[in-house]
């Protein structure tokens, strides 16, 4: 009955609950007026005050001060017939309990929200702890056994227009197959420099695994032929049926934390949504070549 109470009073809207507080108001003012002097209502009162401060504005909990003050100091009046002074104290007396009573009402309302809200945060920071730990768990370097998944995640992701259009003939994939399992092994790779020519640089794949299966992929090259500090995460792809679950969060984390000690470059087309991730990381604009703006960190 109180649970179903309670649903209804979070469900109504203001205006409603002052209505039901105002006749509950007057259902303890009718009963304490008609009994005898030997009985008195004055603390259930502090119900409806109490209930106001919970749910309702400022100017309205202090009407419901004020009429339960007033209903408490009339109804003893009329029994005791006091002095103008005692009426006087008595009026105050009456507004200090019931104020205090709202009060406290408040507070507890405070204080409960905020531990509602501390609670909702602890548990969103827990699952994002345990989601970040599955997947930093779940990252690990590709082996030449990953090389069709990693070719199947690149056709799957490039509906957005991320990799060339013809990733999707057959002819490319199986060239794609061949240099993705040569990069495997050798550590290096020929690539196209952003600022022209080519270069041998050092690769590195790494896949991450949700649930068992390669949900999502990163290639990692270097920039120069010299082996330098510098690293760029060239390419990276989720599955699509994966998306949305912070695999590809997961990857970029991976990549900032793994290679911090490096400066890092990351391509992505213009306000992105890995632009937009890369700035929350501290990535900052640098250029623009071809289709792509560069993103440095470091």
């Amino acid at each position: 009955m109180f649970r179903h109470f309670s649903r209804r009073l979070r469900g109504a809207s203001e205006r409603q609950v002052a209505a039901w507080l105002l006749l509950a108001h007057a259902l303890i003012f009718i009963v304490d007026a008609s009994t005898n002097a030997t009985i008195s209502f004055a603390p259930f009162y502090s119900l409806p005050v109490a209930l106001a401060a919970w749910r309702l504005r400022l100017p309205l909990v202090v009407t419901f001060v004020v009429i339960a003050t007033l209903a408490r100091v009339y109804d003893y009046h009329n029994l005791h017939h006091e002095t103008w002074l005692l009426l006087l104290y008595d009026l105050l007396q009456s507004a200090a309990f019931y104020s205090l009573i709202a009060l406290l009402a408040h507070k507890v309302r405070q204080t409960m929200n905020r531990l509602a809200r501390h609670a909702a945060s602890f548990q969103r920071k827990a699952r994002q702890a345990r989601h970040a730990r599955h997947l930093d768990t779940a990252i690990r370097r590709a082996v030449q056994a990953d090389v069709p998944a990693i070719v199947r995640l690149t056709v799957g992701s490039n509906d957005n227009g991320a990799f060339n259009s013809n990733v999707a003939e057959a002819e490319r994939q199986a060239q794609l197959s061949m240099h993705f399992s040569q990069g495997i092994a050798n550590g290096v790779a020929l690539r196209d420099l952003w600022g022209g020519g080519q270069s041998m640089v050092p690769i590195e794949f790494w896949v991450a695994e949700l649930e068992g299966q390669i949900s999502g992929y990163m290639m990692v090259l270097g920039l120069n032929g010299d082996h330098g500090p510098e690293r760029e995460m060239h390419a990276l792809a989720v599955d699509p049926a994966c998306r949305g679950r912070g695999v590809g969060r997961a990857l970029v984390d991976f990549f900032c934390t793994r290679y911090q000690q490096r400066r890092l470059v990351v391509g992505c087309k213009t306000n992105s949504q890995m632009m937009q991730m890369l700035r929350r990381r501290s990535f900052q604009y640098h250029s623009t070549s071809s289709d792509y703006d560069l993103m440095i960190r470091g």
